[in-house]
């Protein structure tokens, strides 16, 4: 039961800027300007080896997801448990 909020189905607000922008972006890695390349390509011509790679990196950052670290920490007691301590364990019982 939904208690507030909007209702379902209704469209998000239009946000002009993020439409240019998105326009803008297209605009400039597809659109062709000079002997079959785009802006963006052009661009990265002009720029030095290891910089371009930082700016390939850069963009892929927006493609993947960064995973976050983790930390688990996991305690193991060479403890064998069977299933009949187990089932006593869930039973309540004492064993025999």
């Amino acid at each position: 039961m939904k208690t507030g909020g909007r209702v379902k189905g209704t469209p998000n607000k239009d946000n002009p800027l993020k439409g240019y922008l998105r326009a803008h972006s297209t605009k400039y890695f597809t659109e062709v300007v000079d002997n079959g390349m785009t802006q963006f390509e052009i661009d990265q011509m002009g720029l030095a080896p290891d910089d371009r790679v930082n700016a390939e990196l850069r963009l892929l950052e927006f493609h993947q997801a960064k995973l976050k670290a983790v930390d688990a920490n996991i305690n193991t007691n060479n403890v064998t448990i069977t299933i009949e301590d187990k089932l006593r364990e869930l039973c309540q019982e004492e064993e025999d």
